[in-house]
């Protein structure tokens, strides 16, 4: 495989200035059969997909479930946007039915009003 052709496969996944800065680069390798079988290898992404998807669930209110950041692989942050996005929710609904069992129902109705609102908006 020539590497102008590996160059044109992965054109969409990088920048253009960058596309310029790997086709230099690989005029100026000594071994460019052997450079070119480990890229081969390599799993790009389009960087355009994730961000669509992040719009697309925004727009939805369904950003808590981080599905742009189980797209790019990065399964930590995405679990950890998960849990800080349920837990106001979980928090002002707990709260809400404490308080209403203590018959305190302006306190409680407020708890429950933030409760839906953090539901509703998906924050994060």
């Amino acid at each position: 495989m020539d590497y102008n052709v590996f160059l044109l496969n992965i054109q969409d996944k990088i920048n253009q200035e960058d596309f310029f800065n790997l086709k230099l680069k690989f005029e100026q390798l000594q071994n460019k059969k052997e450079a070119l079988s480990n890229l081969v290898f390599l799993r790009l992404q389009d960087p355009i997909k994730p961000l669509i998807m992040s719009m697309i669930c925004g727009f939805l209110s369904l950003g808590w479930l981080a599905i742009d950041r189980f797209m790019i692989k990065d399964y930590a942050l995405g679990i950890l946007r998960i849990i800080l996005s349920l837990f106001p929710c979980v928090l002002f609904l707990i709260l809400g039915i404490s308080y209403e069992n203590d018959s305190n129902l302006d306190i409680s109705e407020i708890f429950f009003g933030l409760f839906g609102i953090f539901l509703l908006l998906g924050i994060i």
